[in-house]
Order: C-alpha cells, then sequence, then structure tokens
C-alpha cells in the first residue's frame, strides 16, 4: 500500500508539474500570437497617428499589409480618405492662390492709376478722365469678383427647400427679358407644361449665367440656342452656342474656379472663371446633373437634367 502511494504522489506531482508547464508554455504562445496579430493593426494605428499630427500638409499614404484581409481593407478605406483630403487641400490652396492673383491684378491697376494722376495730374490734367474711367472699371470688375465668391460660398452652405417649379413659364419670362440685352438671336425651343422641383431664383441665375457665357465666346451674327423638353427619362434644359467650343479634355475643368479655357483670350473676355462653378454648385443644389457637349458644326451645348421618376 505504501508503494501505491508513493507511486500515486509521484503521478500527482507530475501531473501537476505538466498542467504548470503547459498553463506556462499556452500563455506564453497565446501572448506571442496576440503580438503577431496585433502587429499590422498597431503599426497601421501608429502611421495614422503620425499622419494626423500635419493636417494642413499633403500626407502620405499608409503603409498597407497584406494580411489580414480586415486590416489590409482598413488600410486601403484609410488611404483612400487621405488621397481625397489631399485632394481637397491642393484645390482649397489652389483656389487661394488664385483668388489673390484675381484680386491683385485689379487692385494693382488702380493704385497705379492713381500715382499716375499725382504725378501728372497737375501738369497733364488730360490723364485724369481716362484714369478715373480705368479705376471705375477696375472697381467694378472687382465688385463683381467678390460678388461671385460670396455667391460660391453661399451655395457651398445652402440648405434649400424644393418647390414646383413652372420651367417652361419660368424660360419664356426670361428669355424675354434677357433677348433685347444681346445681340445674337435667341432661338427658343420649349415644349409647354414642364415642371422641377427647384428654387426659382436659382434655376434664373444658372440660365442667365449660361446665356451670359453664350453670348460672351459666341459670334455676334450665330444664334444661341434655349431648349427644354422632357424624355421618358429625363427633364433636360440645354444652352447651345456656335462658339469655338470646348476641347474633350477640359469640358470637366471649366467647372472648376478660375478655370479659362483659351488662358491667352481670358484677358479679352470679361469674367472671372467662376461663373460656371457658380453655376454647377446651384445645379446640384436644384438635384439636377449638368454636362457639355458638342454643338456641330461649332459650338457648345451645355445640358441639365433632372430625372423623372417612374
Amino acid at each position: 500500500m505504501r508503494r501505491l502511494f508513493n507511486s500515486l504522489f509521484i503521478l500527482i506531482l507530475l501531473m501537476i508539474a505538466v498542467t504548470i508547464a503547459a498553463l506556462a508554455l499556452g500563455t506564453w504562445w497565446a501572448h506571442r500570437l496576440a503580438g503577431r496579430l496585433s502587429e499590422p493593426t498597431i503599426k497601421l494605428l501608429h502611421e495614422t497617428r503620425y499622419t494626423s499630427n500635419n493636417p494642413d500638409s499633403d500626407q502620405p499614404t499608409l503603409d498597407v499589409p497584406a494580411s489580414p484581409r480586415e486590416i489590409n481593407d482598413l488600410g486601403r478605406a484609410f488611404n483612400e480618405l487621405l488621397v481625397t483630403q489631399n485632394q481637397r487641400l491642393q484645390h482649397e490652396r489652389q483656389f487661394i492662390s488664385d483668388a489673390s492673383h484675381e484680386l491683385r491684378t485689379p487692385i494693382a491697376a488702380i493704385r497705379g492709376n492713381l500715382s499716375l494722376i499725382r504725378r501728372r495730374g497737375d501738369a497733364h490734367p488730360e490723364v485724369i478722365p481716362e484714369s478715373l474711367q480705368f479705376i471705375d472699371e477696375e472697381s467694378l470688375r472687382m465688385q463683381h469678383l467678390i460678388e461671385n465668391l460670396l455667391h460660391l460660398s453661399r451655395a457651398d452652405r445652402a440648405k434649400l427647400t424644393l418647390t414646383d417649379q413652372d420651367l417652361s413659364t419660368l424660360l419664356l419670362s426670361l428669355a424675354e427679358h434677357y433677348q433685347p440685352s444681346i445681340d445674337q438671336p435667341l432661338d427658343l425651343e420649349i415644349d409647354a407644361g414642364i415642371h422641377v422641383q427647384g428654387n426659382a431664383e436659382m434655376l434664373q441665375q444658372i440660365v442667365v449665367a449660361l446665356l451670359d457665357n453664350a453670348h460672351k465666346y459666341s459670334p455676334h451674327d450665330q444664334p444661341i440656342t434655349l431648349r427644354l423638353h422632357q424624355t421618358d427619362t429625363a427633364i433636360e434644359l440645354a444652352v447651345a452656342d456656335h462658339g469655338d467650343g470646348i476641347p474633350d479634355d477640359q469640358k470637366q475643368a471649366v467647372f472648376q474656379r478660375f478655370y479659362r479655357v483659351d488662358q491667352s483670350h481670358s484677358q479679352a473676355v470679361e469674367g472671372s472663371g467662376l461663373g460656371l462653378a457658380i453655376v454647377q454648385q446651384l445645379v446640384a443644389l436644384n438635384q439636377a446633373t449638368i454636362k457639355i457637349s458638342d454643338n456641330h458644326p461649332t459650338g457648345s451645348i451645355f445640358t441639365i437634367s433632372w430625372p423623372v421618376a417612374k
């Protein structure tokens, strides 16, 4: 019996020792496995914290681990967000730079003419009327630029309640008042009884801006067409001109702020390059889309579309 008890006691000790060793080995292995599994997450977290330290500068994309799949998907989503943020920062910098340049030009012209009046006004009074006219023109240009910047700012923050609008009647009335202000004939192809959900004031602003754009870039003896019709899928409002047209690679770029298609011709044509940017914002606020297509044989067609509810 004593031998049996001794053997049983040794067996119990061995079992305790094996259990303790197994627990120690399991704890070590579990800790090591957890470290390996969490390493990609911790690495991604550190890179994200480093990136977020400089929110005003362009951010490099993160190093995305190939596995596990969930971390890879998360890293890719972070990189897409960073690319979007970088693009937004670049657009904001470009916008500030362009706005500064556009404002600096009339201010420099005004100060230059004031200096000319001070230096030569007494001896040569004939320069005063011409300089004052130039100052008036440049100050008016600066006023229009600031007004357009305010329109953009308001459009970015605007929240509208859209109501039913008789677009056919609105366009006919607008065309009647607009025709005397331009020398090109205004051709109307407007179907009756077409209604959209929108804001009347903004719709008028959109159409006037597109007509102004067509007037500025069209020959004086060529007509401008204002068209409105409804298909099975959409209501389409179009303004067509017979100007020089817009190259395919610039059709989307013209909606950028301060963008001008013909930079060498931009000083000859009045405007700041903000009109179409404002139009795009207002179109989006009225839950529509805008696109540009070629008008044959020459010119462009700006088409605004509202989807038709089925």
